[in-house]
This record gives structure tokens, sequence and C-alpha cells, in this order.
């Protein structure tokens, strides 16, 4: 029993060292994400946390109440943000879900012009969703 279970992890150790690190960052990118939105579906982390720029000044910052309107998003209640950006924010997150599970799962044969794609993307699309908080 003992000797089969060690077989099995050993198995399992080799089918990782096979992956390559883009298939693996894009498996923990995918994992990160997807607990963090478990997290704020379950209400766990919803409210805990306060925006510090806002209890030092007294004015809210650029991101005030993103992750309360994701919170929002998550329940399907689309009526009233308190972030004008917070859509386009949680579009992001769950585009990057489901873009990093479709590459980690496709059968398209992993090249380099895939990931120079992925990342071309990815970085277009943090610009368009972020680049509010650089450029105000």
């Amino acid at each position: 029993m003992i000797q089969n279970s060690k077989q099995k992890w050993m198995n399992l150790l080799r089918k990782s060292k096979t992956k390559s690190t883009y298939q693996k960052v894009n498996l923990t990118l995918t994992a990160v994400l997807l607990i963090v939105l478990v997290l704020l579906f379950l209400t766990i982390i919803s409210g805990l946390v306060r925006c510090p720029y806002e209890n030092q000044f007294g004015i809210p910052c650029f991101s005030c109440g993103v992750s309360r309107d994701i919170f929002r998003y998550l329940r399907l209640d689309f009526a009233t943000p308190s972030n004008p950006h917070s859509l386009k924010i949680f579009i992001f997150f769950i585009g990057q879900v489901f873009l990093r599970l479709g590459l980690w799962m496709s059968k398209i044969k992993e090249s380099s012009a895939i990931i120079k794609l992925d990342i071309c993307i990815s970085v277009l699309w943090i610009i368009w969703v972020f680049g509010y908080l650089l450029f105000g």
C-alpha cells in the first residue's frame, strides 16, 4: 500500500517536471485568481480591508470600492457600482481565469509565438484596465 502511494507521487512528480514553466505559471495564476474570486464570493474578505489612503487623508483613492463592487458583481448585482472602473477590473479577472484555463487545457502546441501573443494580450489588457491608476 505504501509502495503504491509512493509510486503514485513519483509519477506525479515526473509529470510535473515535463510541464513547462509557462504552463506552471498559467496554472498558478488561475489558482490564485480563482481563490480570490471564491473568497470574495463567500464574503470572507469583503469589508475586511480598508483603504489606507482614505483612512489617512479622508479622500477616496482611484481604487476605492473595487472589491465591494466585485463582490456585488459575483452576486450578479450590476446596478450601482461604487467605482466607475470596477467593471473593467472584474471583466479582466474573469477573462484572465478563462484565458489561463483555456491555454492550460488547449491542445495547441506551445510555441514561442503563443507565449508572446499571450504576453502581449495580457500586457495591453492590463494597461487598458489599470491605466487609470497610473495616469489618473
